[in-house]
C-alpha cells in the first residue's frame, strides 16, 4: 500500500468519527416524537374499533389531548405537524357520533390554525379543504368556502386538492360581508355573555320550561355559542333577552301560555336581522339569574316568584297567537324523551313524602332540613361510564339512590325527593330545577367514576366551583357534563356571580361540611369490605348538575366502575347496600352537627 493510500484511510477515519460524535441530537429527538405519535395513532385507531367507547365523548378529547401533547413537547420534530392535522380530523370524527355542531366548528378552527402554522406541509392543502367542504356541507356557509379557496388558489395553486375544492365551491363568488344593521339600544343591560362579533348566524331551535313551586326555568335551545343580553322592562312588567348572531327556527309560531303565577306566557320573535328577543311576560318575580351552558348550547333562565301554583308543569304544545307586532311570539316545546330501558338491577320500594308524619326526627330537632334531593346520575339513552364487563353507572346509581331515599325516610322521618326513580333520561339542567321546585334543603348526586387506567380506583366527593382542584377532578367534571373542560371558563362570570351569592349565605361552607362527612362515612363503611380502598377526598370542580341549586349540594363518586375490582363490588347488592347506608351516616352526621344539642338539668 502507498505512502498517499494510508493518508486518505486517516483522513477517512477522522471524517467518520467526526459524523458519528457530531450528530446532532435531532434524530433522538425525533424517535421519540415518532414513538408519541406511534402510541397517540394507536389509541386512536382502538377507539375507531371500539364502539362501546366511541359513545363517550371523553375518550375522544383524551385521543385529541394525546396528538396535542406531542406537537407540544416535540415542535421542531416533523410528527409536531402530523399531530396538529390528525387531531383536527379526530373532530370530525366525533361529529358523527354527537351531531354537535360545536365538533365541526372545532375541526374547521384546528384545521385552519394547522395550515398556517404549517403552510409548507404537504397536508396543508388538504386542511383547506376540509374547511371548505365543513363550512358548506354542515354549516351552509358559502362566504368561508369562497374566502378560504382564494386563499388556496393563491398559495396552492398547482395542488391536486385545490382542484377538488374548486369542484367544491362550484360557482360560489365571494361574498362581501354585510354592514351590520344598527340594533336600538335598551336600558340597563344587566347580564352579557359575549361582544357581538361578526360570525354565522346560530338558530333558535326551541324554547322548553319547567314551573314547579315558586321557581320556573326556561330553556332557549340554539345550535351555536349563544351572545345575549337582558333586560327588565316595565308597564307590563316583563322580562327581555336578545339573542345576538341569530335567528328564529320557522316552526316556532304562536306564544307559549304559561300562567303559574310566575310567569303569564314566553314569546320570541326576530327583532332585528341577526337578533332574536325573547319576552317574558310576568305575573311576579323575586329574583332571577340568566346563564349560558355548553354542548348543547343553550340559554338558562331561572326564575323565583313571590307565589307560585305548587304542580309542576312542564312546556305544552297548546299555543296562543301573538300581540305585539314589536315582539312577534315564536315558541317551539320541547322534543319527546326516548322511551326507558328495562333495568337489571332488583328494583327497591317507591319512595313517598312524608308529609303527614308529625313527629319526624328531623321536625323535632327544629332542623330547616326537611326535604332532600337525592339525584342518580344519568339515566334512559345516557347510560354514564360502563365497567369492563358491561355494569353500566346509570343502573348502580339509581339503585343505591332509591335505597338512599328509604333510609332517608324511614330514619330521619325527611321528605325525599327523587331527581329519576326509573331508568329515564332527565338533562341536567332539569334535576337542580326538581329540587328547588319541591322546596328541598339538601342536594346528593350519586355517581360512579371512570378512567381510561383501568387500575385506578377510589372514593371522592365534590363540591361546585368553577375552579377544578386537580386535572382529575377537571377531567370527571367533563365526563359527567359531556363536556370539554377548556369550555368551563366560558361560565366563569355567571358561576362565580351564583357562588358568591351561594358564599354569603353559607351554602358553600355547609356543602363543604356535607362532603367532607359523606366521604368520610363512605371511606369508613367500604374499608371491611375493601381493605385498602382509596380515600380521594374531597374536591372541587363545575358540574352542571350543581349549578345553581341553592342549597348544600354534593356529588358522591362512590367508586370506579372502569376498575375490575370495583365494578364486581358495585355489581353486588350487598355492597350497594352499603354504600346507601354509609352516604346516610354521612347526611346523618352532617344532619347531627347542626342541630340544637340538648343539656341535662
Amino acid at each position: 500500500m502507498l505512502k498517499g493510500d494510508y493518508s486518505r484511510i486517516a483522513i477517512l477515519a477522522v471524517c467518520v468519527s467526526i459524523l458519528v460524535y457530531a450528530t446532532p441530537a435531532y434524530p433522538s429527538y425525533n424517535s421519540e416524537a415518532g414513538r408519541k405519535h406511534g402510541i397517540a395513532s394507536k389509541r386512536l385507531a382502538d377507539l375507531k374499533k371500539n364502539s362501546k367507547r366511541q359513545k363517550y365523548r371523553s375518550y375522544w378529547i383524551d385521543t385529541i389531548r394525546t396528538f396535542e401533547l406531542v406537537e407540544k413537547k416535540y415542535p421542531k420534530s416533523p410528527h409536531a405537524a402530523e399531530s396538529c392535522f390528525d387531531r383536527a380530523g379526530i373532530y370530525i370524527d366525533l361529529y358523527r357520533h354527537s351531531k354537535s355542531l360545536k365538533d365541526i366548528n372545532d375541526s374547521i378552527q384546528q384545521y385552519s390554525q394547522c395550515q398556517a402554522k404549517y403552510p409548507k406541509h404537504s397536508r396543508s392543502p388538504e386542511a383547506l379543504y376540509h374547511v371548505i367542504d365543513l363550512s358548506l356541507k354542515y354549516k351552509k356557509d358559502s362566504a368561508t368556502a369562497s374566502r378560504t379557496f382564494s386563499s388556496m388558489n393563491e398559495k396552492y395553486q398547482k395542488s391536486t386538492w385545490t382542484k377538488k375544492a374548486k369542484s367544491r365551491v362550484g360557482t360560489v363568488t365571494v361574498q362581501k360581508p354585510k354592514p351590520e344593521p344598527q340594533i336600538k339600544k335598551m336600558p340597563s343591560p344587566v347580564i352579557a355573555s359575549a361582544e357581538k362579533n361578526k360570525q354565522p348566524l346560530g338558530t333558535v331551535k326551541s324554547v322548553r320550561y319547567w314551573s314547579g313551586g315558586a321557581h320556573t326555568r326556561i330553556v332557549i335551545d340554539q345550535d351555536k355559542t349563544i351572545q345575549f343580553q337582558a333586560h327588565e322592562l316595565k308597564k307590563p312588567d316583563r322580562l327581555v333577552f336578545d339573542l345576538f348572531n341569530a335567528n328564529l327556527d320557522p316552526a316556532i309560531k304562536d306564544a307559549l301560555p304559561i300562567n303559574d303565577g310566575i310567569l303569564l306566557q314566553i314569546r320570541a320573535g326576530q327583532y332585528a336581522p341577526d337578533v332574536v328577543r325573547i319576552v317574558l311576560d310576568l305575573a311576579s318575580i323575586k329574583s332571577y339569574i340568566a346563564f349560558p351552558l355548553r354542548e348543547p348550547d343553550r340559554l338558562v333562565i331561572d326564575i323565583k316568584g313571590e307565589e307560585a301554583r305548587s304542580t309542576e308543569t312542564t312546556a305544552s304544545s297548546t299555543q296562543t297567537p301573538t300581540q305585539k307586532k314589536t315582539e312577534t311570539a315564536k315558541v317551539h316545546s320541547s322534543v319527546p324523551q326516548p322511551k326507558p330501558k328495562k333495568t337489571t338491577i332488583p328494583k327497591m320500594p317507591e319512595i313517598k313524602n312524608n308529609d303527614g308524619e308529625k313527629f319526624s326526627l328531623s321536625s323535632q330537632m327544629g332542623l330547616k332540613i326537611k326535604t332532600i334531593a337525592i339525584d342518580a346520575g344519568h339515566g334512559g339513552h345516557d347510560a354514564g361510564a360502563i365497567g369492563k364487563n358491561g355494569l353500566q353507572e346509570k343502573m348502580v346509581t339509581l339503585d343505591i339512590a332509591k335505597r338512599l331515599a328509604k333510609l332517608v325516610k324511614e330514619r330521619l322521618g325527611c321528605n325525599v325527593v327523587m331527581t329519576r326513580n326509573k331508568d329515564v333520561f332527565v338533562p341536567l339542567d332539569k334535576r337542580p330545577f326538581i329540587a328547588k321546585s319541591r322546596e328541598a334543603d339538601m342536594f346528593v348526586s350519586i355517581h360512579a367514576n371512570a378512567h381510561r387506567k383501568r387500575k385506578t380506583k377510589g372514593i371522592e366527593t365534590y363540591i361546585q366551583s368553577i375552579t377544578a382542584s386537580d386535572r382529575e377532578a377537571m377531567a370527571t367534571a367533563a365526563r359527567e357534563n359531556a363536556m370539554t373542560t377548556k369550555k368551563l371558563s366560558e361560565l366563569e362570570s355567571e358561576v362565580n356571580k351564583m357562588l358568591a351569592a351561594l358564599k354569603q349565605d353559607n351554602k358553600l361552607e355547609d356543602s363543604l361540611q356535607l362532603a367532607h362527612a359523606v366521604q368520610g362515612s363512605l371511606v369508613d363503611y367500604v374499608k371491611p369490605i375493601q381493605p385498602k380502598v382509596v380515600n380521594l377526598g374531597v374536591k372541587r370542580a363545575f358540574f352542571y348538575v350543581l349549578i345553581n341549586t341553592e342549597m348544600p349540594s354534593i356529588l358522591a363518586e362512590v367508586g370506579f366502575i372502569s376498575n375490575p375490582d370495583e365494578e364486581k363490588l358495585l355489581r353486588k347488592e350487598s355492597y350497594r347496600q352499603k354504600i346507601a347506608e354509609s352516604l346516610y351516616q354521612g347526611v346523618k352526621k352532617f344532619i347531627d352537627a347542626r342541630s340544637p344539642q340538648m343539656m341535662g338539668i
